[in-house]
C-alpha cells in the first residue's frame, strides 16, 4: 500500500486530515496499539483518539490495545513488558500533559524500545491538549520525540492545537566554508 493509498485520519477529530502512513496496513490480520498516558485526562484523550483511529482505518481490521500508566513504567517488570509491546507495535500513542517535562526515566524507556524495533517500527503519535501548544515542556518533549523518530526512521505525528500533523525536522542552515 502506498502512502497515497493509506487511510486518512479524518477531520471528525482533527481539523486537518493527515495521511496515516503505515508499511504494514493490508499485510497483517491483527494490528497492535500501545498507549502510554500521563494522567486520567490524557488517558481519556488517548482512548478517544485510538477509537477514532481504528474506526477511520477500517473496522474490518482487528486491533489489540495495550494501555500503560506512565508512572507504572518505573516498575521493572511493567517497563519490560511495555518495552516489548512498543517494539513490535504498529502504533505507539503517548498521551502527555504538555505542562510537565517528560521524566528522564520515560525518555530512557522511549530510547530503549526505539532500539528494539521489529518490522520497521511503529508510527509514533504524541497527543497534547490544545491548551498545551505554547508550553515549553510540550515543545521540549516534541523535539525529543522528533529526534527519536528521525534516529529510528519512524513516522512521528503529534497534535498541534486541535489538529494532528506530521513532525518535520527543523531544516539546518547551510554551513559556510
Amino acid at each position: 500500500m502506498t502512502q497515497s493509498d493509506s487511510p486518512i485520519v479524518g477531520d471528525h477529530f482533527t481539523k486537518a486530515p493527515v495521511v496515516f502512513p503505515s508499511k504494514n496496513l493490508g499485510k497483517k490480520p491483527v494490528f497492535s496499539m500501545v498507549v502510554v498516558y500521563q494522567n486520567p485526562t490524557t488517558r481519556i484523550r488517548a482512548n478517544n483518539f485510538g477509537d477514532n483511529l481504528t474506526r477511520e482505518l477500517g473496522e474490518t481490521w482487528l486491533w489489540t490495545r495495550d494501555i500503560w500508566d506512565l508512572t507504572a513504567l518505573e516498575i521493572p517488570d511493567v517497563r519490560r513488558a511495555a518495552t516489548e509491546a512498543a517494539a513490535v507495535a504498529d502504533v505507539v500513542i503517548l498521551a502527555l500533559d504538555g505542562h510537565v517535562e517528560l521524566p528522564d526515566s520515560i525518555k530512557a524507556w522511549v530510547e530503549e524500545w526505539g532500539g528494539r524495533l521489529v518490522d520497521g517500527g511503529p508510527i509514533l503519535i504524541a497527543l497534547f491538549s490544545a491548551a498545551d501548544t505554547r508550553q515549553k515542556a510540550m515543545a521540549s518533549t516534541r523535539a525529543f520525540l522528533g529526534t527519536i523518530a528521525e534516529t529510528c526512521g519512524l513516522t512521528f505525528l503529534h497534535t498541534m492545537g486541535e489538529s494532528v500533523v506530521e513532525h518535520r525536522p527543523q531544516a539546518k542552515p547551510p554551513s559556510r566554508h
